[in-house]
């Protein structure tokens, strides 16, 4: 029965501890935010927006190198078969 009762009281002083805890990782999130305006949130929020987009489209080359289609090493030796065209400069 006592056990019972130490446990009890081990697990309420674990929760106060996790409470007071919690309300000190609040209280420096808000302080760390104080200063934050408009302005500063809409410049990130572009910024998230613009990683996204640039993750997506390399996820996108990287799922179409994976295609059987596709045959990286062939590409390759077509391009450097083709003979580029030389420009002619007149003066």
């Amino acid at each position: 029965m006592s056990f019972s009762i130490y446990l009890l009281y081990f697990v309420c002083f674990f929760n106060f501890l996790m409470g007071i805890y919690a309300l000190a990782r609040v209280g420096k999130f808000l302080k760390s935010v104080r200063d934050l305006d408009w302005e500063e949130l809409a410049a990130l929020i572009g910024d998230v927006a613009s990683t996204k987009k640039a993750i997506t489209r390399l996820n996108g080359k990287l799922n179409g190198m994976n295609n059987a289609a596709y045959d990286w090493k062939e590409e390759a030796l077509r391009a450097m078969q083709t003979p580029t065209p030389q420009v002619k400069q007149g003066g």
